[in-house]
C-alpha cells in the first residue's frame, strides 16, 4: 500500500527517501510525554476528525472547557485515562513531506520501567522530557534532575540509542525564562557526559501550548534553533545491511501491574 501511495503522492515518496525514524518519549511521571505526542500529531495534521471528536467527548480529561486533552490520543486504556498516567506502550504512525515516523509513548512511572525498555529497544532516537517545574534549582547554582530522567537516559545509553533530544517542557510555567532553561541543559549535559551519551540536542518547548513543537515559539525569541519536528526530520537513521544476520525480536508481556491497578 505504501509503495502505491508513493507512486501517486510525491510527498510520500520524498518521506520514503529520508527513511523511517522510530523514536520514543521518555522521562518522569507527568512530564508531558503523552501531551507532546498529541500536540505533535495535532499540529502536523496527523489526527483524523473522528479521533478529535472522540477526545472532545472523553469522560476522563484534564483540560478545562472545550479544550481538547491531547494526551488522550495515546492513553487508550481505561485505567490510564482514569489515573492520568501512561501504563502500556502506545505506538502512533504519521508522516511529513520529509519523513515517516513511528512514535512509542512509554510510561514514566518507575513501576512500568520495563515497558519503557520495550519501546526503547527498537528506537533510533529518544526524546527525554524534563518538566521545568519539577527540577530543583538551588540558590547556589545547583540543579537536581529527577531520578526517572536519569534512569531513562541510562537505559537509552545501554540500548545504544543514537540520538537524544532533551525537551525542556512546560516553559510556560516559568515565563519562558532562558536562565532556567540554560541551567537545566547544563546540568543534563554534565550527567550525559558521565554516561557517554554523545548526540545531545536540547530544545525548549511547551507541549500544552505548542511552542517549538511544530511551529516556532514567539514566546522564546532567544531560541534560534529548529523546532522539534524539524529536529526529528533531520536525524540520521542507521541503514541496516542485508548481509547482516537475521534477527527476530520476541517480546514478553506482563499484565500483573495493570491488573493490580484495575482491581
Amino acid at each position: 500500500i505504501f509503495l502505491m501511495s508513493a507512486q501517486l503522492n510525491p510527498a510520500v515518496a520524498a518521506s520514503a527517501e529520508r527513511g523511517l525514524l522510530r523514536f520514543i518519549t521518555a522521562g518522569s511521571v507527568d512530564d508531558g510525554k503523552s501531551t507532546l505526542i498529541g500536540r505533535l500529531l495535532f499540529d502536523s495534521k496527523g489526527i483524523f476528525a473522528d479521533q478529535l471528536d472522540a477526545m472532545s467527548r472523553a469522560k476522563h480529561k484534564r483540560t478545562v472547557g472545550d479544550t481538547i486533552d491531547l494526551s488522550l490520543l495515546t492513553d487508550g486504556l481505561e485505567a490510564e485515562r482514569e489515573q492520568g498516567i501512561t501504563i502500556d506502550v502506545a505506538y502512533r504512525y504519521f508522516a511529513t513531506p520529509k519523513r515517516k515516523f513511528i512514535i512509542a509513548d512509554t510510561p514514566g512511572h518507575e513501576q512500568y520501567t520495563r515497558n519503557m525498555v520495550t519501546g526503547a529497544s527498537t528506537a533510533d532516537a529518544v526524546i527525554i522530557l524534563i518538566d521545568v517545574s519539577k527540577v530543583k534549582l538551588g540558590d547556589d547554582g545547583s540543579v537536581e534532575l529527577l531520578i526517572q530522567t536519569k534512569r531513562h537516559s541510562t537505559i537509552a545509553h545501554l540500548l545504544q540509542i543514537e540520538h537524544v533530544i532533551v525537551a525542556v517542557n512546560k516553559m510556560d510555567l516559568v515565563n519562558y525564562d532562558q536562565t532556567v532553561y540554560d541551567r537545566i541543559v547544563a546540568a543534563y549535559s554534565e550527567f550525559a557526559k558521565t554516561l557517554g551519551l554523545k548526540d545531545i540536542r536540547p530544545i525548549p518547548l511547551s507541549a500544552l501550548t505548542g511552542d517549538n513543537v511544530v511551529e516556532s515559539a514567539g514566546n522564546m525569541p532567544w531560541y534560534q534553533g529548529p523546532t522539534l519536528i524539524e529536529l526529528l526530520e533531520s536525524l540520521s537513521v542507521y541503514d541496516e545491511s542485508h548481509d547482516e544476520p537475521f534477527r527476530f525480536p520476541v517480546q514478553p508481556v506482563s499484565y500483573t501491574h495493570l491488573r493490580a491497578h484495575e482491581t
